[in-house]
């Protein structure tokens, strides 16, 4: 199938198919005119790619990841998991501390304990200090 079409089944503009292929990750066979040409595996690949992108793997990575065998491929997985689940505890973090501060009863976030200590630390209090 063609680019256009590929990147419209995958959800991806085709300018992103391209830019994978730059850069190592993808590749499409080649019609005798030259065009892209894309199987089903290179779709069911770019899905993969394009999961992995939206969880905040880099092409690098990816691209490790594609010509990793053995042990290593798990390793990198398992490193590329543990970054997700610590920006997940980050975001969450800064969730809590966000609707702390809506309800802080405090008017200089500074004077509260609870908000220093998110400054502080990037992670909100464990004991509620506030009563909001």
């Amino acid at each position: 199938m063609r680019i256009s079409t590929a990147a419209g089944v995958i959800g991806v503009p085709a300018h992103v198919l391209r830019h994978w292929e730059d850069e190592g990750v993808l590749t499409p066979d080649r019609s005798g005119a030259n065009q892209r040409d894309y199987t089903e595996q290179h779709v069911h690949e770019a899905r993969i790619i394009h999961r992995l992108r939206q969880a905040g793997v880099g092409l690098p990575a990816i691209r490790q990841l594609r010509s990793a065998g053995g042990t290593a491929r798990p390793v990198l997985l398992s490193a590329a998991a543990d970054r997700l689940s610590a920006e997940a505890d980050r975001t969450a973090a800064a969730a809590a501390f966000l609707r702390h501060t809506v309800e802080c009863r405090h008017p200089i976030l500074e004077e509260c304990r609870e908000c220093r200590a998110y400054a502080t630390s990037g992670e909100p209090s464990r004991e509620r200090l506030c009563a909001g």
